[in-house]
């Protein structure tokens, strides 16, 4: 994988997600130096470089030390997520050797191949699963009927000319009905949700999350981010009915 590519990925896989509290409300003052802090720090992953990182064999947490050490900044693993995930972590295990590369693109290599990413809160770089990192799931109807409507093929008048006295038979009207279109796949609600899943690549199959359809209503369960990503596609659906 070229450093290039790496860099444009590790870009969206470490997007800042901001929290309030659990425990009391964020004032908005507040709110927006959390949100500061934690664009500087993103900022920070890509424009940071470390003369030479070499792991062997190393673990998550040997890993995330080493990168405190050399940094300063806070690398904390949920560890709580991963196991709920079922994820194994003695088997995530990395081996890198090299020279002046970026905090984000480290990042991404030891993570990437585990599905993992890196998420920034505040003046902490959490490691998670992708689905704890886009945010809660919350619940959204999209109105579909445009997309689901039925076509209908009009035939129109024959252009041929026509003698004097010509009289219409009844096996060729000058003037066709009305044609329903049955082969249009927009007619089948599955076939949006098909759409919506291969134009949004998401953890569709991650706790809370689900998405279904009617003809009427497109419902889906997911984090606000991939709400954003859904409402772009069914767009671009549009324009192709």
């Amino acid at each position: 994988m070229k450093l290039s590519h790496c860099a444009v990925v590790a870009a969206s896989l470490l997007a800042p997600a901001l929290v309030p509290g659990a425990v009391a409300p964020v004032r908005r003052a507040d709110a927006g130096a959390l949100e500061r802090r934690a664009d500087e720090l993103l900022a920070g992953l890509g424009s940071k470089r470390l003369g030479h990182v070499k792991f062997e064999n190393a673990d998550l947490e040997t890993i995330l030390t080493q990168l405190r050490a050399s940094t300063g900044w806070n690398f904390v693993l949920k560890r709580h997520v991963l196991l709920k995930a079922g994820i194994d972590l003695d088997t995530i295990r990395s081996n890198l050797d090299l020279d002046d590369v970026s905090v984000r693109v480290v990042l991404l290599l030891v993570l990437e191949p585990y599905g993992l990413v890196a998420k920034v809160e505040d003046n902490v770089v959490f490691v998670t699963t992708k689905a704890d990192a886009a945010g809660p799931p919350v619940f959204a109807l999209y109105d579909v009927r445009h997309l689901t409507w039925q076509k209908t093929d009009f035939r129109g008048p024959d252009l041929d000319l026509r003698p004097s006295g010509f009289v219409e038979s009844d096996d060729r009207p000058l003037y066709g009905g009305e044609t329903p279109v049955t082969d249009d796949p927009f007619l089948d609600p599955a076939h949006i949700v098909d759409l919506v899943k291969e134009m949004v690549d998401a953890t569709w199959d991650a706790e809370g999350w689900s998405i279904t359809a009617t003809k009427v209503f497109l419902a889906v369960q997911a984090p606000r981010a991939v709400h954003r990503r859904i409402a772009v596609a069914l767009a671009r659906m549009a324009e192709l009915k």
